[in-house]
């Protein structure tokens, strides 16, 4: 892949909606529970600085999401991952 055909990272603090790959709970055929499920669903992003150069970061979406969003944590664990893995912290 050439240079120029590598796509473009957005400009620091602008947000944009990623797909993330999670890990959530289900309900198995037997009607039992199944944890950590491969699952991946859109998420807002942005890039941040940190002492290390920049990282990606959640956004929250309305003051009390906490409240509503029981993922958002668990989410953002795994950007916090991913980010790791990238090298970027």
């Amino acid at each position: 892949m050439r240079i120029e055909e590598l796509p473009k990272l957005p400009k620091l603090f602008r947000v944009i909606e990623v797909d993330l790959d999670v890990l959530r709970n289900g309900i198995g055929g037997g009607g039992g529970v199944i944890f950590d499920l491969d699952a991946v669903v859109k998420r807002k992003v942005r890039r941040v600085l940190h002492s290390g150069g920049w990282r990606w970061q959640m956004v929250r979406e309305c003051p009390d999401q906490e409240m509503w969003d029981y993922c958002l944590e668990q989410d953002r664990e795994c950007l916090e991952l991913l980010n790791h893995d990238l090298g970027l912290m």
